[in-house]
């Protein structure tokens, strides 16, 4: 459990947060993982159990609920 933020110093509430993840070339999304987030700069922190899920999830990915497409920008080409 953490209760301040490393980065800035402010409590940490317990959330429900969406969780990018790069496995290899694919990113992927995990919906309703459990962290602690910072009230004022939005850092995240997770338990080892939920590192520990994450970890075999990558793993062994379970069945996708859905995929979406995500557009890809260079910088600077405007």
């Amino acid at each position: 459990m953490v209760t301040r933020c490393f980065q800035c110093g402010s409590s940490t509430v317990r959330k429900l947060i969406i969780a990018e993840n790069w496995w290899g070339d694919t990113l992927t999304l995990v919906e309703n993982v459990p962290a602690w987030v910072c009230e004022r700069c939005g850092e995240q922190y997770f338990d080892s159990d939920v590192i520990k899920e994450l970890d075999k999830m990558k793993d062994r990915p379970p069945k996708a609920r859905r995929v979406i497409k995500v557009p890809v920008y260079g910088y600077g080409q405007l």
